[in-house]
């Protein structure tokens, strides 16, 4: 029997073998047939309390010989002739919109869609521009949502290149690749393989086809995506969806206390910092947000340098710097800000005084300041708050006295017609409250001059943020553009304008922003965080996750779940610039500061280079962040019909990926199909054979062991 244990033991050995050899067989052989993208993102799905946008693939992703649709012959082409359905269409960027991505949808002949961006070539760029956002904004959870005669921009269409292809729900996968490489690649195995012939004859097999996966969990809409996730049916219960929303960050001037009177008043400065894309992990925002977030936070550092006349009167104003996050959501940020302000929870101070919107004295925002319009920037303000007459004179009062100072800070800037409502605001969900003196700074004096408001195509070089060819890193983050240049002086007024409101006095000379900070802020957001102010804010374990960066931050708000780079840095820069150092202390001990002081908040820099080393510095300012997830999250039994407040939800899922490979005709898939079915069979009755024959097979092995074993 030992004999015949041995030869057991052998066959289970070679059973292993043969399924470890098969494994890498397969790897390798799959590795042969497929080639990755790694260049892509991928339009994923949203839902709202009433509908699910976006797109999404089959569970097993959609597969499809490629066809480059470039002009109006391919599209009828594809559309009509083709005899390899279904399709997948290449398009470029320029071609791409909602007419075009509908009539391939609903041809029923395609699959899926992949637009070449040409790693954002704006030479490719939609003259017209591009825009997946409505025509109206935010209307809907706006100020004007109910107003006769402001609702629906009837007064001032603000973004006419948008048509809402974001809000749109797909039945097909949509991606778009930007790795140069890998779409030089893709033309030229088109070309070589696919391109149809002079005379529109399709080619033969074998055809370059793409499989494109990325399938979505959450359907419907929010409320039923959050009821499905809040079901507990196992132990590890699945979700299908997440609310968006991370944080807003606010930081003020003085440190509120806690004793301060209802009569407190306050200037708030705000901008947003979010904005989205159909595409994951494409949010550049160079003028839908990051042009506002650099003019306020060189705003606060050039206010600093006079900001102890501030905090030494004690009949000033304080001053509370916001960044709302999450607006291009309909109002996330703002609206939960209000929300916590009707809950006596803002600031999330404990040691300070609550604040609502009847602490606010004045309100400036700043929006989009990337270009001029008429070779100015323009103040808006709310024509329903103007027909109060004391507020109408006090908003006089604020324009009159930001014009004034703009001349002096060599800011062209005029008054838009006062009849128009305001552009989307943050402030609009605080008018709703009260009416405040308040003005919003934009480039624009009715329509954006942003032709890619709120999409992928929002990059540098439509705000002409561009460096001479031959700067190298270090010597692009010292470089001053010409845009570095106009929102340092753009910062200065604002800062300005706000000691003025502040104290009533004439604001110093040297509150001036600074160029350089400027220029670096622009480098860092918009080309490469890796730079050295980011190092310079953020502690060792935040650097390594920095020096994993391989392209800007996004700037779409996310899920609740996970915390927002850009969040972090911009609270980072505020302390930074508003805050103090604290000398002689240790990483510890200015953390553990946190725990027993409550007015201010500590936090740990690594600091600039001194010497060979970064030696750390703990920064104390009143810098912080407060909650920007819908109070519809937050609300019990909220009613999601009412459409108070935003429902916006994130469809989770599992993989997000494309391949390319060579798809071989039917007849060769059908013959490769009937041999292995032959060699199957072959097999199956090969085994049975020998089965049936083990006595035989085996008799003289098994008898000597039988013989052995009774020696």
């Amino acid at each position: 029997m030992a004999i015949y244990s041995s030869l057991t033991r052998l066959n289970l050995e070679i059973l292993v073998a043969i399924c470890l050899l098969s494994t890498v067989l397969c790897v390798r052989t799959k590795e042969k047939i497929y080639v990755q993208l790694s260049g892509t993102s991928a339009c994923f799905r949203r839902l709202n309390a009433t509908h699910q946008v976006g797109c999404s693939s089959a569970i097993g992703g959609n597969v499809g010989v490629i066809h480059l649709v470039s002009d109006e012959t391919d599209f009828h082409w594809l559309i009509k002739n083709g005899p390899h359905e279904p399709y997948m269409a290449l398009i470029y960027a320029v071609n791409f919109t909602l007419d075009n991505v509908l009539r391939l949808q609903n041809s029923g002949r395609v699959n899926g869609i992949m637009v070449l961006d040409s790693d954002n070539d704006t030479s490719l760029m939609p003259e017209d521009g591009f825009s997946p956002d409505e025509s109206c904004p935010g209307d809907q959870y706006g100020l004007y949502a109910d107003d006769p005669d402001y609702k629906n921009c009837q007064k001032t269409t603000w973004n006419p290149v948008g048509k809402a292809m974001m809000f749109q729900d797909y039945s097909l996968p949509i991606f778009v690749l930007t790795n140069q490489t890998e779409i030089n690649s893709i033309l030229s195995f088109y070309e070589t393989f696919n391109k149809p012939g002079v005379d529109g004859k399709a080619r033969d097999y074998p055809l370059l086809a793409i499989e494109m996966k990325d399938a979505m969990d959450a359907a419907k809409d929010s409320q039923t995506c959050i009821r499905r996730s809040n079901l507990v049916v196992n132990l590890n219960p699945l979700k299908y969806c997440d609310p968006l929303g991370d944080q807003n960050v606010i930081a003020t001037v003085k440190a509120i206390p806690r004793n301060a009177s209802n009569s407190y008043s306050v200037i708030f400065a705000a901008t947003r910092m979010d904005t989205f894309s159909l595409f994951e992990n494409e949010y550049p925002s160079a003028d839908s947000s990051v042009t506002g977030i650099v003019a306020l936070l060189a705003a606060a550092e050039a206010l600093a340098k006079s900001q102890d006349d501030i905090i030494n009167s004690h009949t000033s104003k304080d001053i509370v710097f916001v960044f709302f996050n999450g607006e291009a959501f309909d109002y996330i940020g703002s609206s939960r800000m209000i929300y916590d302000m009707e809950h006596n929870s803002f600031p999330p101070n404990t040691a300070a005084q609550n604040l609502n919107w009847n602490n606010i004295s004045h309100f400036i925002e700043v929006s989009q300041l990337g270009h001029r319009d008429e070779d100015k920037l323009w103040i808006h303000s709310d024509p329903i708050s103007r027909k109060n007459e004391t507020v109408r004179s006090e908003i006089d009062t604020l324009i009159n006295m930001i014009k004034s100072i703009a001349v002096d800070a060599d800011v062209p800037m005029d008054e838009a017609d006062v009849a128009n409502p305001l552009p989307p605001a943050s402030v609009q969900q605080f008018l709703k409250k009260k009416n405040i003196s308040s003005v919003v700074i934009s480039d624009h004096k009715t329509a954006y001059t942003n032709k890619f408001y709120n999409s992928r195509l929002d990059v540098a070089k439509t705000i002409n943020e561009t460096y001479p060819p031959d700067l190298n890193e270090t010597e692009r983050y010292d470089y001053i553009t010409e845009q570095a240049k106009m929102l340092a002086n753009v910062s200065t007024t604002i800062a300005r304008a706000l000691y003025n409101l502040s104290t009533g006095d004439t604001p110093p000379r040297e509150i001036e922003a600074d160029p350089q900070t400027v220029a670096h802020m622009l480098y860092c957001f918009l080309h490469n965080p890796k730079c050295e102010l980011f190092k310079q804010i953020l502690d060792a374990e935040d650097n390594k996750d920095l020096a994993n960066a391989k392209k800007p931050f996004p700037f779409y708000v996310g899920v609740d779940s996970t915390k927002n780079h850009v969040t972090k840095l911009t609270k980072n820069l505020l302390a930074l610039f508003l805050g103090r150092k604290i000398n002689g202390t240790s990483e510890d001990a200015c953390r553990k500061q946190n725990e027993t002081n409550k007015i201010y908040k500590y936090i740990w820099m690594l600091g600039p280079v001194v010497g060979n080393k970064r030696e750390g510095v703990c920064i104390e300012s009143t810098a912080d962040e407060t909650d920007a997830i819908s109070p519809a999250f937050v609300v019990p039994d909220y009613d999601w019909s009412s459409g108070k407040y935003s429902t916006w939800t994130e469809s989770s899922w599992t993989v997000i990926s494309a391949q390319i490979f060579l798809v071989p005709s039917k007849q060769l898939e059908t013959t490769i199909l009937s041999v292995g079915v032959v060699i199957l069979l072959v097999s199956c009755l090969l085994i049975w054979f020998c089965n049936q024959r083990l006595d035989i097979l085996f008799k003289k092995s098994y008898s000597y062991a039988v013989s052995m074993d009774i020696d």
